[in-house]
């Protein structure tokens, strides 16, 4: 039979008019363009003329992904065999034999169906030709290939297999264009071009000659089987070449037109992002699915569960910009905290939608396999294969919106309508968690209105629960920071001192400096954490603050970042609920001061005392009398207003 003459015999209009009868998409989705790399790496390998070639390494099968399906890859694959294998003789049957086969796939898409459909080819030559290969270097599998009546003389049909693998080769090129031009995203970019629909008809035709030339390959095993038959072998090789020639035209064309339209969705997409708070849009939805414009459907996860765009309608979006290993980063975590672990009463009516971005363009197994446990360890949701992003959407994240290759988080936040209300969000989130919500610039200043004061609940909210109840208690606390550690020692033994005095407070050592055993990798986080929160507070504070007005918040932060350890030993933050002051290296004289003091401090704050030691006493030894009112609890102490050292007490009867 001529395939290269029936080409241009068959009507394409009929073709495709055939076509579309048997195409009935049900949602299901495969990872077409992994089982097609698979596919052309066996193909390539069993039709190898170099038989000494190594074997490939690795099984990636198992790895290709299929949703919505009703059966398994294998299964696919092994009853589309069946239909290839049965005998066809002449064209009509071959055609006859291919419409069963779309009839048979009619649940796929076009690059579903080619690709599944090459995959049974190479399943079946595979396996016919893989002996052959193994022959050479293994006795036992000689003997298998003769019972099978394979030839192990490769010579004797060299002819036959080199048509073969022409075909095969531009199989694969015409099956990449059509699995490239299914991924791009049409409904987003909202084409209608007319290079477009000449470009889709041009698919499904070349996905029918795909299978129809899969189907006359397999039609040649006898030939194949039968070498000795020079006539038949050098006509079905001749054949084979014919019909490649042929597809390698088709290929050809159909990749510029693909390009083309490729360009095109490019250039729409990134426009129309660009534009997103320009346009008017009832929710989400269709910014979303803009912003996903991934090359396959777009498929969101949670804790490996499926999530669907529509899950997220009338929901505020918070999309983290990241690097793909994220989980073990202290700002994620601290972000997930303040989002996640606040107890509501309502609703929580937002979710966050982590990106990750490769610094480079192809992401490599180890990212993958990273970004998959992290994926599956975290409460927000992520995109399930990211690696498929469109690098349309990826350069504009990159270029458009603030984040860049290194950075570590960025919070970009989308209300319930789509439009983009804070390009990053990251530090008020982290200064405020949930009462950020919902997240807008505008909210910030409200937030920063509200709460404008220097205290303890502004500098340790959310760091640590403790540190929360202590606050709210409104306990006495001491915050810790030096680069000294016999000075950090010195302070917490005094402190230890002070309290068995009598005297009550917490201490929190929130020191830069590094602890490296491994029972104080929390104590670790919380410093963190602590030094994070402080260059939150300043970056949103800096975008606020007004040239000619003094800001304390702005200052005592700054003060802290930038403190000078080379000069000074440490600091320290002592106070109540909104009561602090920061002390330098001179706490230690302090604090000493105050155990001389011994019990005639008793009864005293320790932010009354050490602000009452602030003061140098004079050396002289005095005696003052000072009358007060009797009061039954006793617990009022008086201070000399000469030396400022608590003085004695004496119960005087009138």
């Amino acid at each position: 039979m001529n395939y290269a003459s029936s080409i241009s015999a068959l009507n394409e209009d009929i073709i495709v008019e055939q076509l579309l009868r048997t195409h009935d998409p049900d949602g299901r989705w495969i990872d077409s363009k992994t089982l097609l790399q698979e596919v052309e790496a066996i193909l390539s390998f069993v039709l190898e003329s170099d038989v000494s070639k190594p074997l490939l390494t690795g099984n990636c099968m198992t790895d290709i992904e299929v949703f919505d399906s009703k059966e398994t890859l294998p299964y696919a694959i092994s009853r589309i065999s069946v239909q290839m294998l049965c005998p066809c003789i002449g064209e009509n049957e071959i055609h006859t034999r291919t419409m069963v086969l779309f009839d048979l796939l009619k649940e796929y898409r076009w690059d579903a169906k080619a690709v599944l459909v090459l995959g049974a080819l190479a399943a079946t030559y595979g396996g016919l030709l893989l002996p052959i290969h193994l022959g050479f270097n293994d006795p036992v599998v000689a003997s298998i290939a003769t019972l099978n009546q394979l030839p192990i003389d490769r010579t004797k049909f060299r002819p036959w297999l080199n048509s073969l693998s022409l075909l095969t080769k531009v199989l694969v090129d015409v099956t990449k264009c059509i699995t490239e031009f299914e991924r791009l995203p049409f409904k987003q970019a909202k084409l209608d071009s007319k290079s477009v629909g000449e470009t889709m008809s041009n698919v499904r035709l070349a996905t029918y000659w795909v299978v129809k030339s899969a189907v006359a390959c397999l039609q040649q095993i006898p030939y194949f089987k039968q070498p000795q038959q020079a006539t038949e072998s050098r006509r079905a090789a001749g054949e084979l070449s014919s019909l490649g020639y042929q597809l390698c035209s088709m290929h050809t064309r159909l990749s510029k037109q693909v390009e083309e339209c490729s360009t095109q969705i490019e250039e729409t997409i990134y426009q129309r992002l660009r534009n997103i708070n320009k346009e008017t849009h009832q929710d989400n939805q269709e910014v979303l699915q803009l912003l996903f414009s991934l090359q396959d459907d777009l498929l969101l996860q949670q804790y490996s569960s499926q999530i669907a765009i529509t899950d997220l309608k009338e929901k505020v979006i918070l999309l983290l910009l990241s690097e793909p290993e994220l989980l073990h980063t202290d700002p994620f975590h601290f972000l997930l905290q303040q989002l996640y672990d606040h107890p509501s009463n309502t609703e929580q009516n937002y979710e966050i939608v982590w990106i990750p971005i490769p610094t480079s363009q192809k992401w490599t197994e180890e990212e993958k396999e990273t970004f998959k446990f992290s994926s599956n360890s975290l409460p927000c949701i992520s995109v399930k294969r990211p690696w498929l992003m469109s690098s349309t959407v990826l350069n504009f994240l990159r270029t458009e919106w603030p984040y860049r290759d290194g950075e570590t988080m960025v919070v970009v936040v989308m209300d319930t309508n789509g439009k983009v209300v804070n390009m990053n969000a990251m530090d008020m989130v982290l200064i405020w968690g949930v009462k950020a919500n919902p997240f807008t610039a505008s909210r910030e200043d409200e937030l920063w209105e509200e709460d404008d004061k220097w205290s303890l609940q502004l500098i340790l909210d959310g760091i640590h629960p403790e540190f929360n109840t202590w606050v709210k208690e409104g306990r006495e606390i001491i915050i810790l920071g030096g680069d000294d550690s016999n000075w950090v020692d010195e302070i917490k033994s005094l402190a230890r001192k002070l309290q068995n005095l009598g005297f009550e407070f917490e201490l929190i050592d929130l020191s830069k400096r590094r602890v490296a055993s491994a029972s104080a990798t929390e104590e670790s986080s919380i410093q963190e954490l602590f030094w994070l929160r402080l260059e939150s507070i300043k970056r949103s504070k800096l975008k606020r603050i007004q040239s000619l007005k003094r800001d304390r918040v702005f200052e005592e932060v700054t003060e802290l970042l930038e403190f000078d350890y080379c000069k000074h030993k440490g600091w320290a933050i002592i106070g109540n609920g909104s009561t602090e002051k920061i002390v330098g290296e001179n706490l230690t004289e302090r604090m000493r001061r105050i155990l001389r003091w011994g019990e005639h401090a008793a009864g005293m704050s320790f932010a009354e005392a050490i602000r009452i030691a602030e003061e140098e006493p004079c050396e002289e030894s005095h005696t003052v009398v000072v009358v007060v009112p009797f009061q039954e609890e006793g617990s009022r102490v008086v201070t000399c207003e000469k030396c400022k050292r608590p003085m004695k007490k004496f119960v005087a009867y009138q």
